[in-house]
């Protein structure tokens, strides 16, 4: 009986990231740290990017003898000592092992500023891929691999007792086309009977009773990995209707710089939250998915299929009981529908296969 060929490993990431060049960002006014500035044994090589509290840079570590993300909390939120946001995204990662998920290297206060040390990870967002695409959309067989790696990434922080709140592809960034989740500064411990004091996220990504501060289940993030596959297969968020995508065909493409104020990130009340005293009435205008039924996929893209499509609806559901209760089951109904070359494992591999898809 001849030996079985050695077969070359499967390629597990997004084939649209082999297409992308590697730009490094430009330094911008409202870095604090200049290429070459030290902090502590860390030495500034690179700018990243600026959040609402922190400052990210490539850095070299002399500990680690490598290049390694710096989170740096920004001078101006100093005055009150270390954001909470700041101290919950380092708490979650430092028990966080997966594959899927950035890895810390070490966390410290050096020249008054607190830091975290992260995986540095030279591949784009899965934003910047979308950007880059026709039609802002993935081939859909990568587009359902993307949310499988995103999804263990959810169901691993599930299973450690964290919801994750906001997911969307300016958090997730590629390792040689491998999704990597990032940004675990809105994670919340799961907590059924419990409302939260917040409504943090990103508002085209947020489930209903994450708008109305209603208690929170992995159901609510299963609607954020929902509305995350909604996009990669569309290029849209879940509400925009055909006529809208249409009439923004025909608009000048002279944009404006700055994001869309319904794509911005959502503040906490008791920190001015404008949306504290909004009427329901006012908040169905800013959050469409509280009335209104996601656009079937198909209509933006044929070639998204009944199937495919029945998951997607499911995960969208307004009412989170009718969603897949956990991030398993979604994956478990989508895994079937990746075929051929593009399956994640080979067609006899002992993997999972369970009965109540439907009732998880």
């Amino acid at each position: 009986m001849p030996e079985p060929g050695i077969v070359r490993a499967r390629y597990q990431g997004l084939a649209a990231a082999r297409r992308w060049a590697h730009e490094p960002a430009r330094p911008r006014a409202d870095f604090s740290l200049a290429v070459g500035d030290r902090v502590g044994e860390l030495t500034v090589i690179g700018h990243l990017a600026r959040g609402r509290a922190t400052e990210l840079y490539q850095v070299w570590s002399n500990k680690h003898w490598c290049a390694l993300t710096g989170k740096l909390v920004a001078p101006d939120h100093l005055q009150n000592g270390v954001p909470q946001s700041f101290r919950k995204e380092r708490q979650a990662l430092a028990k966080l092992r997966h594959p899927n998920i950035v890895q810390l290297f070490g966390s410290g206060v050096a020249d008054g500023r607190p830091y975290l040390l992260l995986e540095y990870l030279a591949g784009p967002s899965l934003f910047e891929v979308l950007e880059g695409l026709p039609k802002r959309r993935l081939h859909v067989p990568d587009a359902i691999r993307a949310v499988m790696g995103v999804g263990a990434a959810v169901h691993y922080l599930h299973r450690c007792g964290l919801l994750y709140r906001d997911l969307k592809p300016a958090n997730i960034h590629l390792r040689e086309g491998v999704p990597v989740l990032l940004d675990f500064d809105v994670v919340r411990e799961i907590e059924p009977r419990r409302r939260p004091a917040d409504r943090l996220g990103t508002a085209p990504y947020m489930a209903p009773e994450q708008v109305l501060r209603e208690p929170l289940t992995p159901a609510t993030d299963v609607y954020g990995l929902g509305a995350l596959l909604y996009e990669m297969l569309t290029g849209r968020w879940p509400q925009e209707t055909v006529e809208e995508a249409q009439d923004e065909e025909w608009e000048d493409e002279d944009w404006d710089d700055e994001p869309a104020a319904s794509a911005a990130p959502v503040t906490a009340p008791g920190t001015g939250d404008p949306l504290r005293n909004l009427s329901p009435r006012e908040l169905e205008l800013r959050y469409p998915q509280l009335g209104q039924p996601a656009t079937p996929p198909h209509l933006h893209n044929p070639q998204v299929t009944g199937e495919l499509e029945q998951v997607v609806q499911r995960a969208l559901s307004r009412d989170p009981c009718k969603r897949y209760q956990t991030i398993s089951g979604m994956l478990a109904a989508l895994s079937p529908l990746l075929k051929g070359r593009n399956r994640l494992w080979p067609e006899n591999a002992p993997v999972e296969r369970r009965a109540d898809t439907e009732t998880r």
